[in-house]
């Protein structure tokens, strides 16, 4: 008898695993292919991607005049530079890329497809390229709607010539310079042919197409066309490959990486937007200076005329009065004279500077109304200082809020130190004006009295000395103001920025980032290994069906006699007549083992049954039979089974003959009419005969009692063929006159559930003598009796 441990460990057992593994190999070996080859076809469909780098030194981050430092350091304030945060902000923001792809010839795409076999069905091995390696070049005419997103094909004809043709079944009609929408195209199709240079004018492309003779014969059997980027879809996809990091924490250099299938394209890209970003930092630290210089020319100009009228109305006088020199009294009259009137309009013009200042400070006092002052003309040190610091500090608001809102806490400090710097400024142009407004009240004083003096003077002399010193004041602000314009061009001319590129957009690497060939083979290799693995996994564990001895320890605790080997149709029809066969051998075994277990009975019944037809429990029925007989003992087997008769075509037995079980119970028949005699000697067996119209009513006959207590003193054993236990109840009418029973199930066939109602049965003790067999076991591909695939060869 078979023996079964009842415990399982839960532990993994590699042996079994590896064993379905090599038994299902053709499935691994299909995998393996088609992964492979899946892998090298994405190689040749996928377009090679490469990584490009540059870097860019954003300068030092403590900017700043020197009075405006010397000034915070007076305040106690550490002055605040740019920080690292805003500049990638500004770098990858929408409006620095918009303007920078707007310098770029990016709104075409150039697109071939070779002559490959992966393009037979549809186009899969599609791959983009430069301006200028294509055999033609396309402009898109500037302010028409473009259709975009739609492949368009160009063909070169003959004749100079080129056919431009397009099909899809959506397109969208937009604007290439603002990427602004039109219309939804449903259905795109058009067909048009153009000369070369001319240009193609229809409702949905106007575009220009002229040959590029160098490239022209290329490509034997491709096929080229393009497609029309607007420049809103351009930001979008650049802004999402775009990395913008820097070097290292304390760093002050970043490193500006992209990804992309056209080097040309993307080496320019990172080369133009590093361009304008050092552009626009210099062009905001020269507007300030432009602002001043522009403000000093109109003064220039306009104390010019003032100049030259105070020369003309001096030479008039001495020419018609005839005045050359003054007296030695008037001298020094007219010379405090002189001085005061100098003094008081450098006051005036300095108090009219201050209050104008300060009048512009009161209407833009608040954080967000930023500024431009100029300190040209204001020589108090304290008040250029925090000029040039609200300077800095409107300029940090206005980088910030490219990238920021109104509400940031970064915003909201820089409007504090702005609006507490203004006050500043105010308070102390506040005092300048009080401060220059009594010294003007005291230089008007001290003039009256000089001017009351002079009234004694003669008339002539009085008049010459005003014209002189309203020359000499002019000529000294005219060389003052000269002077101040030409420091600050020289400030405007010599100005720089602190931002430069390092180093310029390079490709990394050798090769392509992506797709990597090694990486492809390696996920193809493991994808061919892992996922049969997890089908033959899980295919085992979603099985409901009977596979072995250790399936149904789990199930029930009914004695196994044995386990039947797979035979061929070949093997089933001889194993009755050759003893020594791997099937004849298994019946040996279990007959050996029911021997045992039927230790002390002279004589036995054993009933043979499964839960659904297509077990074999007719087979072993005749097969225990023949060996029973072999043995030495007569046996009788008696077909109960009258639904689906099958003993017959065993022993060669007319299955239209008159006489059977049936006929038997029914009464029409005697016993030595139904039994037949077989071949093998000691062997008879009582067919079904005709079929029954009610079997079940046939079986509780008391001639079946009476039929199995005759056989018992004639017949060493009676084996009973029943009908499967799951589909009628002539099993329960039979039991009652067996003394043993045979449960057949069958490999990978019989479902477990169908175990659970016989051993439910047996578990109540309402079924006593029960044992099991396990029928048509295919050992090679078991993993449990593998090593019985060639047991049975021993002496052969």
């Amino acid at each position: 008898m078979e023996t079964r441990s009842n415990a399982f460990s839960a532990e993994v057992d590699l042996h079994e695993i590896f064993f379905n593994f090599r038994r299902r190999w053709r499935v691994f070996a299909v995998a393996l292919v088609a992964s492979l080859a899946l892998g090298w076809i994405y190689l040749q469909v996928k377009s090679p991607v490469y990584d490009f780098k540059s870097t860019l030194l954003i300068g030092d981050q403590s900017t700043g005049s020197k009075q405006a430092q010397e000034l915070l350091q007076l305040l106690d304030s550490k002055p605040k530079g740019l920080k690292l945060e805003d500049e990638v902000g500004l770098l990858t923001s929408s409006d620095m890329l918009r303007r920078t792809l707007a310098q770029l010839p990016f709104t075409v795409s150039y697109y071939v497809e070779p002559g490959s076999w992966l393009n037979w069905v549809r186009p899969l091995q599609v791959r983009e390229r430069a301006t200028g390696d294509m055999p033609f070049w396309v402009t898109a005419v500037p302010g028409r709607p473009q259709l975009t997103g739609v492949p368009i094909y160009v063909e070169p004809l003959p004749g100079n010539k080129f056919r431009l043709h397009a099909q899809a079944k959506r397109g969208e009609l937009r604007q290439l310079a603002t990427g602004e929408l039109v219309r939804e195209v449903q259905d795109v199709s058009f067909d048009k042919t153009i000369a070369a240079g001319d240009t193609l004018r229809s409702n949905l492309l106007t575009v220009v197409v002229r040959p590029e003779p160098d490239q022209l014969g290329g490509d034997q059997g491709a096929k080229f066309f393009f497609k029309l980027n607007d420049l809103t879809s351009l930001v979008g996809e650049y802004q999402n490959s775009l990395k913008v990091k820097p070097t290292d924490h304390e760093s002050r250099i970043l490193e500006l990486s992209t990804r992309g299938s056209v080097p040309a394209k993307e080496t320019q890209f990172l080369n133009t937007l590093m361009a304008t970003y050092v552009q626009d930092d210099l062009n905001q630290k020269n507007q300030v200076g432009s602002k001043t210089v522009a403000f000093l020319d109109n003064e220039i100009n306009k104390l010019a005329a003032s100049k030259n009228s105070s020369s003309r109305n001096l030479t008039q006088f001495r020419t018609s009065r005839g005045v050359v020199d003054v007296g030695a009294q008037s001298g020094i009259g007219i010379q405090q004279q002189s001085q005061l009137s100098a003094s008081r309009a450098q006051l005036a013009s300095s108090r009219r500077q201050y209050q104008s200042l300060l009048n512009y400070l009161k209407t833009h006092r608040g954080a967000g109304q930023l500024s431009a002052i100029s300190s040209a003309g204001i020589d108090d040190p304290a008040t250029t200082g925090l000029i040039q610091q609200l300077s800095d500090l409107n300029n940090q608001r206005a980088s910030l809020i490219v990238s920021a809102s109104e509400i940031n806490p970064l915003v909201v400090v820089l409007d504090e130190k702005i609006n507490a710097t203004k006050e500043s400024l105010i308070q102390t142009l506040t005092g300048l004006v009080n401060s220059s407004s009594n010294a003007l009240s005291a230089t008007e004083q001290q003039l009256g009295a000089v001017r009351e003096q002079l009234s004694q003077m003669p008339e002539n002399d009085r008049q010459l000395n005003n014209l002189t010193t309203t020359s000499s004041f002019n000529d000294k602000n005219y060389n003052f103001l000269v002077e101040k314009r030409n420091e600050a061009a020289i400030a405007l001319a010599t100005n720089s920025t602190d931002k430069k590129v390092v180093d310029p957009a390079k490709q990394q690497g050798l090769g392509a980032a992506a797709p990597k060939p090694l990486l492809v083979g390696l996920v193809a290799l493991l994808a061919g290994l892992l996922l049969p693995a997890g089908l033959v996994l899980m295919q085992d564990k979603v099985n409901r069906r009977v596979q072995s001895k250790e399936d149904l320890a789990r199930l029930t605790k009914i004695p196994l006699l044995g386990v039947i080997p797979h035979g061929s149709t070949a093997d089933k029809q001889t194993m009755l007549h050759d003893p020594r066969s791997p099937i004849a051998e298994a019946f040996r075994a279990v007959r050996v083992n029911m021997q045992y277990l039927a230790a002390g009975l002279d004589k036995r019944v054993i009933g043979v049954t499964s839960s659904v037809p297509g077990e074999g429990k007719s087979f072993c029925t005749v097969n225990l039979a023949a060996e029973l007989t072999q043995s030495g003992r007569r046996v009788m087997v008696l077909e109960c089974d009258m639904r689906r008769p099958t003993l017959a075509g065993y022993f060669n037995i007319d299955t239209r003959a008159p006489h059977g079980l049936s006929t038997y119970l029914a009464g029409d028949s005697t016993l030595e009419e139904a039994r037949h005699a077989t071949s093998i000697g000691g062997l008879d067996v009582l067919c079904c005969g005709p079929l029954p119209q009610n079997p079940t009513r046939l079986l509780e006959s008391p001639l079946l009692g009476e039929l199995l207590t005759h056989l018992r003193e004639e017949y060493d054993y009676v084996l009973v063929d029943i009908p499967p236990l799951g589909y009628v109840s002539e099993f329960l009418v039979l039991i009652q006159h067996l003394d043993a029973k045979i449960y057949v199930v069958r490999q990978n066939y019989t479902d477990r559930t169908l175990v659970s109602q016989i051993n439910e049965m047996h578990r109540d003790h309402k079924m006593e003598q029960l044992y099991m067999v396990i029928n048509d076991v295919q050992f090679a591909n078991t993993y449990e009796y593998r090593h019985k695939a060639n047991a049975y060869k021993y002496g052969v």
